[in-house]
């Protein structure tokens, strides 16, 4: 007999599965209800707030001046300005609730609080695609429970429909890779073409897809499905592009935030607003984005249009670059903790109150485990569907490098990132919660579809 095949009979009696079965679906069942109950208590409790209690400032005035500007005829624009800062979906729906008069933050909430149930459950059917029904229960689980992707629910903020977007694109792309077919990649398509409005730097799912198409195994024609990957994602971008064009001219094509995150990628690199910064951005730049040109006062008009101040900003970025030198790598390590790690919150939360900033160092330490679990998961994944987790590991490095030279932070990170993570974490937690229930059963076997 080989002896590195025998296996030692479990000594689990039937009865005993049984009831390691029936308390961990018991288990599984409470900690759904807990999740939703926790999401819906997040969109409640700020009531029509414009902040919840527990966050900062951040942008959310901005979207919703921009939302008040289009929902009474002013157009997107600050004080009669076109701007191209903010990417068109979340505004817009924004400007849509307004309709509900007092109750407008309410109902984005409300909106919001939906689409967190459908990443949950997208996060769970992309595990389940790939490891089995257990790993499906698992990430619905920990997506529910994972501190960004739950807090965010409660923010008048663009990353809960961005966390959207990103997990119907890893859905999708699973069922893409596990069985290629045109309806699919339309679908695909179409969901770059929306990230992207939703989020501008989404439009880096388009190159994670185009990789799939040519690099994968397919039975479409490789060079016909990257043409209508390319033109199908234009298509549905076209009509911001367009209008960019006729307000901004030739001088730009999908977006002004690039150049002032890129100066704040050196200046300010945790990306959030604290003592001094302000003064640095206006030493470097003569204004301070975007806080000067996001207001409708008539101090607005001194700055001119947002394309010139864009291209002003890249200027005085590559000076700055040119200026930092070698510094750039330790810079550069230090925006890679606050996104990975999420070391920006820990470090100078000094304006929140001490619940606030002991409530984040909690979430934090979450994450962690959350990652290391996500980590695991991905060996995992590797073993048995290595194709899938090639593509993974070449989304997540590519939205990391494509991140480096601009600002980095967990929120950057969370719409990106922390979906996939839950989806991994959820076969890491598959696979230690089997061993509990069968302690010597054998390990889950590659999906031969993928």
């Amino acid at each position: 007999m080989d002896l590195r095949t025998s296996r030692r009979p479990s000594l689990a009696t039937p009865n005993t599965l049984r009831r390691r079965r029936a308390l961990l679906t018991g288990a599984a069942v409470a900690l759904i209800a807990a999740g939703v109950l926790l999401r819906l208590l997040i969109v409640l409790l700020p009531g029509n707030r414009l902040n919840p209690r527990w966050g900062g400032v951040g942008d959310a005035p901005a979207y919703a001046l921009l939302a008040r500007n289009i929902a009474t005829g002013k157009g997107y624009a600050y004080a009669g300005f076109p701007t191209a800062y903010r990417a068109p979906v979340y505004p817009l729906l924004l400007a849509a609730a307004m309709k509900f008069g007092a109750h407008a933050f309410e109902a984005i909430r409300l909106a919001q609080f939906l689409a967190g149930l459908v990443v949950a459950y997208l996060c769970g059917a992309v595990a389940g695609r790939l490891f089995g029904k257990e790993a499906k229960i698992g990430a619905v689980i920990l997506a529910l429970f994972f501190p960004t992707l739950a807090i965010v629910t409660g923010e008048i903020l663009t990353e809960a429909i961005a966390a959207l977007c990103s997990a119907t694109f890893f859905y999708l792309l699973v069922l893409f890779l596990k069985r290629p077919s045109w309806n699919i990649l339309v679908w695909l398509c179409v969901c770059v073409g929306v990230g992207t409005l939703t989020h501008f730097n989404m439009a880096l799912l388009g190159i994670v897809l185009l990789v799939a198409v040519l690099f994968g195994q397919t039975v479409l024609p490789r060079w016909r499905a990257a043409a209508i990957t390319v033109c199908l994602s234009a298509v549905v971008i076209s009509p911001w592009i367009v209008r960019n064009y006729r307000v901004f001219g030739e001088h730009l094509l999908l977006s002004t935030e690039s150049g002032p995150a890129a100066v704040m990628g050196v200046l300010t690199p945790e990306g959030r607003a604290l003592p001094g910064d302000s003064e640095r951005l206006r030493k470097a730049l003569g204004w301070v984005p975007p806080a000067d040109f996001e207001t409708n006062a008539p101090t607005r008009a001194r700055l001119g249009g947002e394309a010139d101040l864009n291209r002003a900003a890249w200027g005085a970025a590559f000076k700055l670059w040119k200026q930092t030198g070698w510094t750039l790598i330790p810079l550069s390590l230090k925006k890679l903790g606050y996104f990975w790690l999420s070391t920006d919150q820990l470090s100078d939360t000094g304006s929140f109150k001490p619940t606030v900033r002991m409530a984040r160092a909690a979430g934090v330490v979450a994450y962690w485990a959350l990652l290391a679990l996500g980590i695991a998961g991905w060996f995992l994944l590797r073993r048995t569907t290595p194709r899938v987790a090639g593509i993974f590991l070449f989304y997540a490095v590519l939205v990391t490098i494509l991140h480096l030279p601009f600002n980095m932070n967990t929120r950057l990170r969370m719409p990106f990132i922390d979906p996939l993570i839950a989806v991994l974490a959820g076969i890491a937690l598959s696979t230690l919660l089997a061993k509990f229930v069968r302690p010597n059963a054998p390990s889950p076997t590659a999906n031969a579809n993928i």
